[in-house]
């Protein structure tokens, strides 16, 4: 972080955890219960005066993070950010918590200020009771020797609207990925990616898609037309949200 200059109006910038199944998502929306509103809520209690969170990505409906990054303003003039970290904590349910919470400067911005992102999405071989809310269970046996000859053809820059779904202030779908990797496991297997940035969706659909290739429903030759020759939104379906988890954002 930058030096930060004396001044009424603090900025916080907080990590944050929480397993998404029980909300609508990161940002907030009427008549939904989500990640946003509820902190916003929590901050506002312990603070006495309203909070505006800004994130760094906004998590769909069921997705999860490890280390969702954010940040706000507060005109309180005592109250460390640990203080804030702890206080806030009292007032969220079980499944958010504030991690880590520092004072930055004025000019950080959670989003724009961000460099990279980091999602992991796990999938599993068999159904398990104990892992449905972390993971996807495809009911199609695919090959991992398959998927990752043809996960590096993702590095560099692309665009990805064939994977993702349009939203209004989305115009153009190219982002830059700097890593992206096929973990086979004991019992199914990791796609990890890092990105400058992500789409509406985009992670899930390029699962999908991933496991159709290696389950012989897709060919690499029609992988490779959705990544280089994109025509339009959503060309593919998307992958459940409960696999995905926002691992951390790098400034």
């Amino acid at each position: 972080m930058e030096p930060v200059t004396d001044s009424p109006r603090r900025r916080i910038k907080l990590i944050v955890q929480y397993d998404g199944t029980d909300y609508h998502g990161w940002q907030r929306q009427d008549g939904d219960i989500t990640v946003q509103q509820v902190m916003e809520e929590a901050l506002a209690r312990l603070l006495d005066h309203p909070v505006t969170l800004i994130s760094a990505g906004r998590t769909d409906a069921g997705v999860h993070a490890a280390g969702q990054a954010a940040h706000f303003d507060t005109t309180h003039t005592t109250m460390t950010a640990r203080q804030i970290m702890l206080g806030g904590n009292r007032f969220l349910p079980p499944d958010i918590r504030i991690l880590d919470a520092e004072r930055a400067d004025p000019t950080f911005h959670a989003r724009f200020s961000a460099v990279s992102r980091r999602y992991r999405y796990v999938l599993r071989a068999r159904y398990l009771p104990l892992e449905r809310r972390y993971s996807w269970y495809p009911r199609l046996k695919w090959d991992d020797d398959l998927v990752c000859r043809i996960v590096p053809s993702l590095h560099g820059i692309h665009s990805f609207k064939s994977f993702s779904l349009a939203r209004p202030d989305e115009t153009e779908y190219r982002c830059n990925i700097l890593a992206a990797d096929w973990i086979p496991t004991d019992g199914g297997a990791v796609f990890d990616i890092t990105a400058d940035r992500f789409f509406h969706k985009m992670v899930r659909g390029l699962v999908t898609t991933l496991v159709r290739v290696g389950a012989g429903r897709t060919s690499p030759e029609e992988f490779d037309r959705l990544l280089n020759t994109p025509k339009r939104n959503g060309a593919v379906g998307v992958a459940p949200p409960q696999g995905l988890t926002l691992i951390e954002v790098k400034y």
